[in-house]
């Protein structure tokens, strides 16, 4: 099984994107479902076919070890190496110990490499020895709104060309860039392609997800993006349950429910004590689940493979540019996002949303849900939700939905 789609397959517009020319470096933004990610990889291999680039000297740049496993995975459809896709911290700290310091620098807050410093030091060091500039023939970037300025500072420095993917909507990290960051430092005045339609997402999901943009605009402008006919006629749900046993065995039933229908699954948590929690719970009833990998959790849990169809368990972060048909989002509750601002916790459920193409449900405890599914309650009125507690008799995300407005005229309802 794959994500990636075939060049033939692709849309005019998706095309030229991949066959800009290489004069200098592009920008592409573009609303989840544009695709993006299809993008960045065919233009690798137009690239390299186009200019004759060798495997060495090219490289595909991601955030997290998650969107790298899962780009990885369909590597091989389009003869690109394996080892051309790393996050951009992990570059950098082999570029550091070869030729800065053997030792990294160290955040003992945090237990881990200080990834600020070492790009600083990279940035530094690059800038003292340009003789050995560029480095790469081309760069590529996915989920570009992640890195910081300094990330495409050194991106600029090490590569004759850069193409970055992006979309500013999505970007999670507080520590990311912003479009005209990314422009400033990369030497262009806008970006090069905007794409116009979204083909990943139903309408239902989409809908769903705008009610996550405050900007009226771009929700406006983010709902005529929406080109995918609804196929499935199956309501969001967003079910209340009485506990968290109860919300652990809706979820189990749920996803017994969607694998029935071949469905690729991802269940979303805030943090990850509660996604090796929840796995745990999930395993106890009988569900086999992947999580993210952990040297020291590889003995009691399965590491996600993106070969497998077994469902995902991750963090909303995690997340960040995957898809699935399905997504489950459990334990939405005020204390688990106590730490974060409104506006964060409106981009974290608008990612975790725009990762399914079919369906989507929420869960959490009556009496401690998060005041922000306030927001699409208003949903259930207009035949875009199904709401049930616990203890209900029917499951009514089967059922088709009344009144339900085709794709052209979603955004009546704006």
């Amino acid at each position: 099984m794959t994500w990636l789609v075939p060049a033939s397959d692709m849309t005019p517009e998706q095309l030229r994107a991949i066959q800009l020319p290489a004069r200098q470096n592009r920008v592409i933004f573009g609303a989840p479902g544009s695709g993006k990610t299809q993008i960045l990889l065919h233009r690798a291999r137009h690239l390299l076919d186009e200019r004759q680039i060798t495997n060495d000297n090219f490289r595909i740049f991601v955030f997290t070890n998650l969107l790298r496993d899962y780009i990885k995975s369909s590597l091989h459809l389009l003869n690109l190496p394996d080892d051309s896709v790393l996050t951009f911290d992990h570059w950098c700290k082999l570029f550091y110990t070869e030729h800065i310091n053997s030792r990294t620098p160290w955040n003992k807050a945090n237990k881990s490499p200080d990834y600020a410093a070492v790009r600083q030091g990279v940035y530094s060091y690059l800038l003292e020895h340009s003789d050995i500039l560029p480095i790469y023939d081309a760069v590529l970037v996915d989920e570009g709104q992640d890195l910081d300025p300094v990330s495409f500072a050194i991106i600029k420095l090490i590569a004759k060309h850069a193409t970055v993917c992006m979309d500013h909507k999505q970007q999670i990290y507080e520590h990311g860039s912003t479009e005209q960051e990314i422009l400033k430092k990369l030497g262009l005045s806008q970006c090069n392609v905007s794409l116009l339609s979204a083909f990943r997402c139903c309408p239902y999901i989409a809908w769903l997800s705008s009610r996550f943009i405050d900007n009226e605009l771009e929700r406006e402008q983010y709902l005529r993006q929406v080109k995918m006919a609804q196929i499935e006629r199956q309501l969001p749900l967003l079910y209340y349950a009485k506990d968290t046993t109860d919300e652990k065995e809706r979820v189990a039933e749920l996803i017994r429910n969607r694998q029935l229908k071949g469905d690729r699954i991802a269940v979303l948590y805030p943090t990850n004590r509660q996604v090796y929690g929840f796995s745990t719970g999930l395993n106890e009833l009988g569900i086999e689940t992947e999580v993210p990998g952990k040297r020291k959790l590889q003995a009691n849990y399965s590491a996600i493979d993106f070969q497998t169809d077994l469902p995902k368990v991750m963090t909303y972060h995690s997340a960040k540019g995957l898809t699935f048909d399905t997504v489950i989002m459990p334990q939405l509750k005020e204390n688990y996002f106590n730490r974060l601002e409104p506006a964060w916790v409106d981009r974290l459920l608008f990612v975790g949303i725009s990762r399914a193409t079919k369906w989507v449900c929420f869960c959490t405890e009556q009496g401690k849900e998060h005041s922000v599914l306030e927001r699409i309650i208003p949903l259930a009125m207009q035949n875009y939700l199904t709401i049930q507690y616990s203890g209900t008799q029917a499951d009514k995300t089967s059922q088709q939905p009344t009144n339900t407005k085709d794709t052209g005229d979603i955004l009546d309802l704006l």
